[in-house]
């Protein structure tokens, strides 16, 4: 075949042969210098403002989400890794978080535990014990509560500690239970379904998922994450209604399992 019909090579096919790129460009009243200067910005602004979710995207190819734990949490606002956002509480603990949920600002704003019981376990609004106030809460928008994840932490004597005051993780979540969560007297039922140990960042935490019923029938579904620094317990508590956990349950107990020691 005659050199016309050969088929140029990619940079050819792009920029043309020697010179006409340069040509084509003084035709445009620009230069070359300045053609790739203003693609850059663009290209900058682009990744800058996360244009068409590109950065998020791009960010999403790191494995195992490495990318929610190389930015800064704020960042993670803009752009989101995967679809999740992550959030670092009180300089003690992190967490990530489902990137369409929104922060209870009331929580935010006042910073004190009114209502979380509420939220973790539909009771009637009481006043939060003294030491203990609820550091952060998310929960999907326009929702009704009954999806939410919390964290509240509490003050603890000198002498505490998870596994010698607590006792091992399947004892602990029994008496977790029966005490706070479904004690004979409130009339619901609770049921463990599981209780784990593990390390994550820099300590253990327990880890237990139980079901609860409501005098009222209503059963939901929770999974709680517990550990303790510095004389405080954080306590994370995911929570959905039973009857959408087959749905939501997965990604809800990734949230639980998000959260550790910063």
């Amino acid at each position: 075949p005659g050199a016309e019909d050969q088929q140029p090579d990619p940079l050819t096919y792009l920029f043309g042969k020697p010179g006409e790129l340069d040509r084509d460009l003084a035709m445009m009243g620009t230069s070359r210098r300045r053609f790739f200067t203003i693609n850059l910005v663009a290209f900058l602004f682009a990744l800058g403002g996360n244009f068409l979710g590109v950065t998020s995207l791009l960010l999403s190819l790191l494995p195992d989400r490495q990318a929610l734990y190389l930015l800064p949490p704020e960042l993670t606002l803009f752009y989101p890794v995967d679809g999740w956002k992550r959030y670092v509480g009180d300089g003690a603990y992190e967490l990530i978080y489902p990137r369409e949920w929104l922060q209870d600002q009331a929580v935010t704003f006042a910073n004190t535990a009114k209502g979380s019981e509420d939220r973790v376990l539909s009771m009637p609004r009481k006043r939060a014990a003294p030491g203990v106030q609820t550091s952060v809460a998310f929960g999907p928008p326009q929702g009704d509560s009954s999806e939410n994840v919390s964290v509240v932490r509490s003050k603890l004597p000198p002498t505490f500690s998870l596994r010698g005051t607590l006792g091992d993780p399947q004892v602990a979540a029994q008496r977790l239970l029966d005490s706070a969560i479904a004690p004979k007297e409130s009339g619901k039922q609770a049921t463990l379904i599981r209780a784990v140990a593990e390390q994550r960042g820099k300590g253990e935490v327990y880890e237990f998922e139980y079901a609860v019923r409501l005098p009222s029938g209503k059963e939901l579904h929770s999974v709680c994450a517990i550990f303790d620094r510095d004389g405080v317990l954080y306590t994370l508590t995911v929570l959905c209604p039973e009857a959408k956990w087959a749905d939501k349950g997965a990604r809800l107990s990734e949230v639980a399992r998000s959260f550790r020691m910063a």
